[in-house]
């Protein structure tokens, strides 16, 4: 293991901190889901955790934005705690049940996986993006809502929701930004694992069912390497008509070359990806774990399916409003297609008065508006966006100069497209572009009909949520068919949430179905998610061999940087600027901000003209002369430097905060401090 991975100090008694306030909202959400929700047995403790987690993230979010962060980290565990005893006192049932606790299987399970995934995190670092752990950082010293990474002057438009968690580990329990990400991404994905397998059994109530729901959802994926077998002439049009632009080592491949290619992947496991089994719209869910926010989004959307259609009193609106809210600020392409599809199907279901009972899905429409305000309110790229649109600036996707056809970074496409990450936008009126994005999706897509018609029969039945669901997914296929984005390669978010949601609800289908009455169009099914599944398992194959290998994180840090981080990480004075050759690095490292691009652009940004000419050749004026008053130093930097920058890096008013050094192989770290130099 990586020296110094886990913690910031040799002591790991922080943790215990951490431990208090999980164990706090844990209590709280338990009460909550108890006292507020008519949920069974078996249900009350699980969704009552994953529910404490998101009040509490909610109410850390709201309190950052004014207060120190150690408050701000601390107190909402007792907000949520203090809420659960509110719903207790005011309801007649027992205060809490023992017989929640016989779910202790469900947590073994969860343990279990919790460690397998933390371990496959320790040995890669595909998705330990420099924006994610850089925000985790800063978020823990105090940065809420995150400035961007790259620029202090600027608001950063991204979903940071999730991110909370890690610096809720960075802050509280002492973890480095990496093993804090790491482990909140290894809980978050295994509990996903547990919510789906309980969700099936209330459909279903049979165990058997609701594991194997959660392992058709951790592999299915397209299955684009039925490519292997499709005629020559037709692979030659394809070649002609389609073109391969991700990852950058295939980019301007043929297809019919590129998908029997394979290829290691930076900062990925040792073994190789076969471009063939990938997929342009997102990896299986078994992969997907290691991004973290898209996992957390749809936690979050099975645990407002499950609370809504059991609410007890009109006060768990403001629950589900709270959770509908952090939805926004975690992923706001599945909120906002949820949002729109269940306020419609809210208003034909009260206009057709199919009112549920206690009339909830009135409730539930209600939270929905309630959440709106919220999400426009709290930070990320909803507010960046209502920013944009009010004010002409703030977000990546800020009303564009007059002419454009841009509306908050969206615009009309045309032909319409099926937008892949890895192939762009492939036109439907074109047959064998058409033919690619249909292997891309999977055969979920044939059987969307059927999904959709079984979905409308429930929803007439009562199901509300379930409809509303298939509705959203319907709602968020579409949208990428006829609209871009400014940054296009996030559009391929609304057909992953479309694609989760159908694999979520045939798998309820299929699963439904006694042998005797599996028809011929079930058999099919069943066949058609065999073939996604069998894409997933050789994924997972390749992601297994990350056990054999451990990584703090990207390439550029190392142990020295990690010692480092011990040293002075949220020591720094607030308004500190940081200048690291690298870029990002020493944000990260010690929770203070940079200046290394202009504008607030996530991708494809380039270093500024002012970074650059001191990067080339630094001196103790010109940084202070642009506001850096903190210089983080290493070795590569400072051999390149000129024998002038370098005297002039040694003034006598600077002063070293820390430093590490690795004689064997020359390799050191240093961080200075400029505030006693004089411009």
């Amino acid at each position: 293991m990586p020296e110094m991975y886990w913690f910031r100090t040799e002591t790991p008694w922080m943790a215990l901190a951490w431990l208090a306030a999980a164990v706090l909202w844990s209590i709280g959400g338990w009460l909550i889901a108890t006292h507020a929700f008519s949920l069974a047995a078996r249900e009350r403790l699980i969704l009552g955790i994953g529910l404490g987690l998101g009040l509490y993230l909610w109410f850390v979010n709201a309190l950052g934005h004014w207060s120190t962060p150690g408050l701000a980290f601390s107190i909402p565990a007792v907000l949520v705690f203090g809420l659960g005893l509110f719903y207790a006192f005011r309801s007649a049932r027992p205060f809490l049940d023992r017989e929640d606790l016989r779910v202790w299987p469900y947590g073994l399970v969860w343990l279990g996986l919790a460690i397998l995934f933390q371990r496959l995190a320790m040995g890669v670092a595909v998705f330990d993006e420099p924006k994610n752990l850089s925000i985790v950082s800063t978020m823990a010293a105090g940065d809420i809502p995150p400035h961007h990474y790259m620029n202090a002057e600027a608001g950063f438009a991204y979903h940071y929701g999730f991110q909370l968690l890690g610096a809720s580990l960075v802050r509280l329990g002492g973890l480095q930004p990496w093993s804090a990400f790491d482990l909140s991404r290894a809980m978050v994905g295994a509990y996903l694992f547990i919510l789906i397998a309980l969700f099936a059994r209330r459909y279903l109530d049979k165990l058997y069912a609701g594991w194997a729901l959660a392992g058709l959802m951790a592999f299915a994926t397209g299955v684009r390497y039925l490519l292997l077998i499709v005629p020559r002439q037709l692979m030659v049009w394809i070649d002609v008509l389609v073109e391969v632009r991700a990852p950058d080592v295939m980019a301007g491949f043929p297809v019919s070359q590129a998908i029997r290619q394979a290829y290691i992947l930076q900062d990925g496991p040792p073994t190789p990806f076969y471009f063939g089994f990938l997929n342009g719209f997102g990896w299986p869910l078994v992969m997907n774990i290691h991004i973290g926010s898209s996992t957390y989004s749809f936690i979050l959307f099975l645990l407002i399916w499950m609370l809504a259609s059991r609410m007890q009193r009109r006060s768990s609106i403001l629950v589900l409003s709270l959770l509908l809210a952090l939805w926004a600020l975690v992923w706001e392409s599945s909120y906002g297609a949820f949002l729109m599809a269940g306020v419609i199907a809210a208003a034909y279901w009260i206009w057709k008065q199919k009112r549920g009972q206690d009339g909830w899905v009135g409730w539930m429409a209600a939270a929905l508006l309630i959440s709106l305000p919220l999400a426009i309110l709290q930070g990320g790229t909803v507010t960046e966006l209502a920013r944009a649109a009010v004010l002409g600036s703030g977000g990546p996707a800020a009303i564009t100069a007059e002419g454009s056809n841009q509306v908050a970074g969206f615009a009309l496409r045309w032909p319409p497209a099926i937008f892949s990450k890895q192939f762009g936008s492939l036109e439907v009126f074109s047959p064998p572009e058409l033919f690619v994005a249909l292997l891309e999706l999977g055969p979920i897509f044939f059987f969307t009909p059927w999904i959709t018609w079984w979905s409308w029969s429930q929803f007439r039945q009562g199901d509300w949520m379930l409809g509303a669901a298939v509705l959203s997914a319907w709602a968020a296929f579409a949208i990428p068919i006829f609209f871009s984005f400014e940054i296009d390669r996030d559009v391929s978010r609304f057909t992953e949430y479309a694609l989760w949601t159908w694999l979520l609800v045939l798998g309820l289908m299929l699963l439904g179905l006694s042998s005797m009455r599996l028809t011929a169009l079930g058999l099919a099914a069943a066949l058609g998610l065999a073939m996604m599944v069998f894409a997933g398992l050789v994924i997972a194959r390749t992601e297994l061999t990350a056990l054999s290998q451990y990584v703090y994180t990207e390439e550029d840090v190392t142990r020295l940087d990690a010692k480092i981080s011990g040293q002075v990480w949220d020591r720094l004075p607030e308004e500190s600027l940081i200048y690291d050759p690298q870029g990002w690095r020493g944000t990260m490292l010690t929770g203070r901000l940079t200046r290394a691009i202009t504008g607030n652009m996530s991708y494809n940004y380039t270093r500024s003209p002012e970074w650059e000419a001191l990067h080339t050749s630094p001196s103790v004026g010109a940084f202070l002369e642009s506001d850096f008053d903190h210089v983080y130093i290493d070795a590569e930097w400072w051999n390149i430097l000129s024998e002038t920058s370098r005297d002039a890096m040694s003034a006598p008013c600077i002063r070293t905060l820390a430093q590490q050094a690795d004689p064997a192989n020359g390799d050191f770290r240093r961080l200075v401090s400029l505030e006693d130099c004089q411009p």
